[in-house]
């Protein structure tokens, strides 16, 4: 599952772009959109902790707040998200490279040139994004990592706890993931958890607290090496 955020005062402009960016992922991913429309509702989002989106449809020509300082904000707040600039004018295409935005497109939306980008970003995303392929029901699925926030036991299964997502469940043990994506970040610090440390805020000896508020506990066999691993990252405790 890809989030998709598009953020445009014209309510036509968010229809359009969603026309062409449902075609194209149709056969990559099913796919969540979330819409606004300002820079200011974006800004809102991520401080509510509302914000779950990958990739970022983003307007620069806005009243309130304009998709550059939006841009600005979610550099400088480090929100991990990918930005595809659709303007009507190409004086800021510089800025593009400076808010590391995957692409800089412009109005009237040319329907090929944004299905080209569409696709040019996933394959980039599936080349450079390591994931866990699951089966469920019968059928495969591809879980992108760096959406994980844990993984938990609960008897046969293994439970999927995932950013702004629903959580899914496969028959599996914690052990066998945990040697699967040896070197992904993730760190064991209980019997039934196995943590991403990009979603670690705070630790001690006997809990992990998540960026979300959650709070995970940490068993004396693993406090060692947890201890060891996040203060080379340097993480406070």
């Amino acid at each position: 599952m890809i989030h998709i955020g598009i953020c445009d005062d014209d309510k036509a402009m968010q229809e359009q772009i969603y026309d062409i960016v449902q075609h194209e992922l149709f056969k990559y991913d099913d796919a969540e959109y979330t819409y606004f429309s300002s820079g200011k509702e974006v800004i809102e989002a991520i401080e509510g902790d509302r914000f779950f989106c990958d990739l970022l449809l983003l307007d620069i020509h806005m009243p309130k707040t304009d998709g550059l300082s939006t841009a600005k904000y979610i550099r400088e707040c480090q929100v991990d998200v990918d930005i595809i600039f659709v303007t009507i004018s190409q004086e800021h295409v510089f800025d593009g490279y400076t808010f590391q935005a995957f692409s800089y497109l412009l109005k009237p939306l040319d329907k090929g040139r944004l299905s080209e980008e569409i696709n040019r970003y996933m394959i980039q995303k599936s080349k450079h994004t390591e994931c866990l392929h699951i089966t469920i029901n019968g059928r495969k699925e591809q879980v992108f990592l760096d959406r994980v926030q844990y993984f938990s036991g609960e008897g046969r299964k293994v439970l999927i706890h995932q950013r702004g997502k629903e959580t899914i469940s496969f028959y599996g043990k914690i052990g066998d993931v945990e040697a699967v994506i040896k070197g992904c970040h993730f760190i064991r610090c209980h019997q039934s958890y196995l943590l991403n440390q990009r979603f670690i805020k705070n630790y001690s000896k006997t809990e992990i607290e998540l960026t979300d508020g959650q709070v995970i506990p940490v068993s004396r066999k693993y406090v060692g090496n947890i201890c060891e691993i996040l203060k080379q990252e340097g993480e406070r405790v």
